[in-house]
C-alpha cells in the first residue's frame, strides 16, 4: 500500500482534486444529454446534409431562434432569464465572427417552455422575410453527490486546516445549431457541442472567499459566482456557452468544406 508523504501531499492537493473531478466525469457518473433536434425536427431525409448545390451562396441573411430544453428525462433545470438572454446573444455573436452569416432577427422561446412546433419556426421565419435560419437547441443533464472540502480550497496546506460537508455538482451541456431553409424546410447542416462544468459549494453555505466555486476544467482559472443563490445558474451558463462555442466551431469547419 502506498502512502503519501505528508509534507508533500498538500502540495498534491490541486492534482488530486483534478483527478477527482475527472473521474466525475468520466466514471459513468454522469451521462451526456440526449439531441433533442430530432424530437424538434421531425423526420428529416437522409441524414440533414444536403447536395452543395442548397449550400446558400455569399452571405447568408438569416433569423436565429434559440431554445432552451428541458424536456428529456433527466434534464437539468431551466436557465435564467438573465442567463439565457446572455446565451442568445453570445450564439449570435459567436456566428457573426465565424461564418459569413448576417441575423437580421433574433427570437428566444421562454427559457424551459415547451419548444414551438418545427412549422411554427418556419412561419415565423416567412413572416420575417428572411431565406434561412438557425436554429439554437440548448440542453443539458445534470447530477450532485455529497462531497467534503478543504476549508481553504485547494491552497497549499488547505486540507490541513480541515474539511467541510458539502455538495460537488456536475452540470453536461449540449448545444445543437440547424441551418434550414425556410422555404423548403430543408436542414442543409447541423452541428454539435459538448461541455461540462462543476460546482462546489458548501452546505449549510458559510462565508468563504473559497466557496461556491465553478470550473469548466484544469487550465481556466476558477468562477466564484456572487451569491451562493445564482450558483447553479452560474455552472449551467458556463457550460452552455463552452458547448455554444465548440458547435460554432462545427459550424464554421462545415461551412468551410462545403
Amino acid at each position: 500500500m502506498m502512502i503519501l508523504n505528508r509534507r508533500l501531499f498538500p502540495a498534491l492537493l490541486p492534482t488530486i482534486l483534478g483527478i477527482g473531478l475527472l473521474c466525475l466525469v468520466s466514471g459513468g457518473c454522469g451521462e451526456w444529454p440526449q439531441g433533442r433536434l430530432d424530437t424538434f425536427l421531425g423526420q428529416q431525409p437522409e441524414d440533414g446534409r444536403f447536395a452543395v448545390a442548397e449550400w446558400p451562396k455569399g452571405p447568408v441573411h438569416a433569423g436565429l431562434w434559440v431554445i432552451n430544453d428541458t424536456g428529456a428525462p433527466g434534464s437539468a433545470p431551466k436557465l435564467s432569464e438573465t442567463a439565457f438572454t446572455d446565451l442568445t446573444e453570445h450564439v449570435r455573436q459567436q456566428l457573426l465572427h465565424a461564418v459569413p452569416i448576417k441575423l437580421r432577427v433574433v427570437r428566444s422561446s421562454d427559457p424551459g417552455a415547451s419548444p414551438p412546433s418545427f412549422s411554427t419556426v418556419l412561419r415565423w421565419g416567412q413572416d420575417q422575410r428572411v431565406d434561412y435560419l438557425v436554429l439554437a437547441i440548448l440542453s443539458s443533464a445534470e447530477i450532485e453527490v455529497p462531497e467534503r472540502f478543504p476549508w481553504r480550497g485547494s491552497t497549499l496546506g488547505a486540507i490541513a486546516r480541515g474539511l467541510q460537508f458539502g455538495y460537488r455538482a456536475e452540470n453536461l451541456a449540449l448545444a445543437e445549431l440547424a441551418l434550414v431553409d425556410v422555404r423548403t424546410g430543408h436542414v442543409l447542416v447541423r452541428v454539435e457541442g459538448n461541455a461540462w462544468a462543476s460546482l462546489d459549494r458548501l452546505d449549510p453555505p458559510i462565508e468563504s472567499n473559497e466557496y461556491p466555486v465553478v470550473r469548466r476544467n484544469l487550465e481556466d482559472p476558477p468562477i466564484y459566482p456572487e451569491k451562493e443563490a445564482d450558483a447553479h445558474d452560474v455552472m449551467r451558463a458556463v457550460a452552455a456557452g463552452d458547448a455554444i462555442n465548440q458547435a460554432v466551431l462545427h459550424l464554421k469547419e462545415a461551412w468551410g468544406g462545403s
